[in-house]
């Protein structure tokens, strides 16, 4: 059966290509095909010329200048099907350009036939073209002490990783579960479950004064973004201690913060530090047509793929949607899939048959997808099964690697569902806040535009690189560029201009998922509740009575850190509650620790609100334009997972706090590779089930 499903599969790509070949004919005028017979001939020339290309590249041509890359992969492929090309009675090929166009062309075409018929071309190009590349140019590390890969996918809670993998829709990961060899492990986030937050947690074990996605800075006076690889290069050097989990020869991938990594690639952190590594410059071998006609291929057929799903979510008439999935959204969700996601895959790999000690890599498509479509959407789940794919690919390419790894799936915080907080209550959080402070001058920042920061990095990345082809990009780029950084998309651009007109402002509103923070301008310390109440009599108590906020975080001078609601106080400081109800109550048993630790930071806002949670159903408001969103508490957003091999020790005890998660994954990476060994996780209660 599976011979007779392989002659089926070569049979349609045949035919596929034939037609192909005679419509690429009748379009290009420097090729001339006479007869389906010669097209076939040619469709053949082109896959032999494919393996000899590579054989050539990887034995003769890998050792030039990176920067040649691009263009000799190019010319190569060209100049090979040209050449073989013309050899075949009825065909005529007139130049290496139109042998490009062939080899592009014919590519991308099977790409889709491998989507369609499930192909394995991916894991043939992982053994066949990058393990040999690795081998020559790599300088492999042959050890028996394993490595540690970890896996990222942002944004996924337990609960939904638990029923993902029970509905199969992540096959490979479910083998391993159900084979025995991986077990699922909760945790518990921060107050502030988004990654900026939680990610310096995990690679630094600190994240201290990370009051939330953004914030303001009273002693620079200036808004403070994770999403500014300036801001985070200060960040990541004031919170490591030099011993973050990816130190001693760790590579990161595509996240926010390094770890103290020896590379980075597409790392917010470090695009700046031109002293850190990216990698090999072979990666750049990644220019090639192959890889690049799947890559364009995937990423239109995504972008076609999500204006359909947008209109099917629309027809089916989903709970909630939001506005802000536009047709323009499936660019960055495409870029954010396939793209990012291919990229980080085939970096993983070369880094794996590198045999790198520790390799932590994000994959964002998910998350992104989750905040337009929904967490729970058919489109979602899609997401998942694509990220199992690479995961199976990483997994297959571990027979090559000149060590063992260890493979760790985790999340660095889940999302929560619910409306919009203007669709619920019909105004938006700067409109009520401006409402209760009479007049004053308000700048108010609540849409966070993740897709932009990754389009951002990407394009960061590629002209901060020493390569010709970086310094034609800084050309291109100027005009969006600034001290190494581009800057495109809405308040990314005129950045300078949203700084200046934040601080000519008395209030500043900003948001994070279900959270929002307010800051009264001017003052170089936080203002207590008494100040407030001086100032803005109306703002505290029409904050709390709202029936859109479930709490306000505020220090009185009297009374320490309060919790307000329309129904109850809550006293940190004390643990004291007086009124009908605990404003805390339904937050989880762990979230007066949080609000207190939060309280205690510098950055942490005058006041600091948070959405009403409803824990029947699982929702609560997002001040943000998204249909799921993560920031603060309240929901599934403020519990991850850890899926981790049974091989390793045990986690015996709730994890509570993104800093106990670093000591965990610290902790076994030291005693499977011989370093000092970290803290063991603090005690905690135990999390509430999901």
């Amino acid at each position: 059966m599976k011979l007779r499903t392989q002659l089926v599969q070569l049979g349609i790509i045949a035919v596929v290509q034939v037609v192909t070949l005679l419509l690429l004919a009748a379009w290009l005028t420097g090729l001339t095909i006479e007869s389906p017979g010669s097209a076939l001939l040619l469709a053949l020339v082109f896959t032999l010329a494919q393996v000899v290309y590579w054989w050539v590249f990887i034995r003769f041509f890998s050792w030039l200048p990176v920067w040649l890359y691009p263009i000799l992969t190019f010319v190569l492929s060209g100049a090979l099907v040209m050449v073989a090309g013309n050899f075949i009675s009825g065909v005529t090929i007139d130049g290496i350009g139109t042998g490009i166009w062939i080899t592009v062309t014919l590519t991308a075409v099977n790409a889709v036939l491998g989507g369609i018929l499930s192909l394995s071309l991916d894991e043939r190009f992982d053994r066949l073209v990058t393990q040999q590349l690795v081998k020559r140019r790599g300088k492999p590390i042959q050890t028996d002490v394993p490595g540690f890969l970890y896996l990222e996918i942002d944004g996924l809670s337990e609960a939904l990783f638990r029923r993902a993998l029970d509905e199969g829709h992540m096959p490979t990961l479910k083998r391993w579960r159900d084979q025995g060899t991986h077990t699922i492990c909760g945790w518990e986030t921060d107050f502030s479950a988004q990654t900026g937050g939680m990610q310096p947690g995990i690679l630094l074990g600190n994240n201290d004064e990370i009051s939330a996605y953004r914030w303001w800075d009273r002693q620079a006076n200036r808004i403070v973004a994770s999403s500014s690889p300036r801001d985070l290069l200060v960040l990541e050097k004031q919170l490591s201690n030099g011993h973050g989990l990816l130190d001693n020869g760790g590579a990161s991938r595509g996240n926010l913060y390094s770890g103290d990594a020896s590379e980075s690639l597409f790392t917010y952190s470090t695009m700046l530090d031109r002293a850190r590594g990216r990698g090999p410059g072979f990666y750049t071998y990644l220019v090639s047509p192959s890889v690049v006609a799947r890559l364009i291929t995937r990423y239109f057929a995504d972008v076609v793929r999500e204006w359909w799903q947008a209109r099917e979510q629309k027809r089916r008439k989903d709970k909630y949607m939001v506005s802000a999935r536009t047709p323009w959204y499936a660019f960055f969700r495409a870029l954010l899939g396939p793209l990012l996601q291919d990229l980080t895959t085939y970096t993983v790999i070369s880094d794996m048959l590198r045999g790198v000690p520790a390799v932590y890599a994000l994959y964002a498509g998910y998350d992104d997808l989750g905040h337009f479509a929904g967490m729970q959407s058919p489109e979602a789940f899609e997401m998942l099964a694509e990220t199992d794919h690479y995961f199976a690919r990483i997994e297959k390419a571990l027979a090559y690697a000149p060590r063992p790894y260890h493979l760790i799936v985790l999340s660095d915080h889940g999302q929560s569902e619910g409306p919009t907080f203007e669709q619920a209550h019909g105004a938006s959080l700067e409109t009520l806040v401006k409402g209760l402070v009479k007049g004053e001058k308000l700048f108010a920042d609540l849409d966070t535009n993740e897709a932009w920061d990754k389009v951002n990095v990407l394009l960061s990345e590629s002209i901060n690189a020493d390569t010709r082809t970086a310094k034609v990009l800084q050309t291109m780029l100027a005009s969006k560029t600034e001290d190494g950084v581009v800057a495109f998309g809405p308040d990314r651009s005129n950045e300078q201009q949203q700084q200046e007109k934040a601080q000519e402002a008395q209030i500043i509103v900003l948001a994070s998922g279900c959270t929002g923070l307010i800051y009264v301008s001017g003052a170089s310390q936080r203002l207590s509740y008494e100040d407030i109440q001086a100032r803005y009599p109306d703002l505290i108590l029409g904050l709390a009575m709202h029936p859109g906020i479930g709490w306000v975080l505020v220090r009185s001078r009297e009374n320490g850190d309060m919790v307000l609601s329309e129904k109850g106080v809550r006293y940190l400081d004390k643990d004291e509650v007086e009124g009908q109800q605990d404003p805390l109550a339904v937050y989880g048993p762990n979230a007066a620790k949080h609000l207190k630790r939060e309280s205690s930071f510098s950055t942490c806002p005058d006041l600091l609100v948070n959405t009403r949670y409803n824990p029947e159903t699982q929702e609560l408001c997002g001040f943000e334009n998204q249909v799921s969103h993560h920031g603060g508490l309240g929901g599934w957003q403020n519990y991850p997972f850890i899926f981790y091999p049974i091989t390793l020790p045990a986690v015996s005890q709730p994890i509570v706090g993104a800093p106990n998660v670093y000591r965990l994954l610290r902790g076994w990476r030291d005693t499977v590779q011989g370093e000092p060994a970290a803290a063991t996780p603090q005690t905690a209660e135990a999390l509430p089930a999901d």
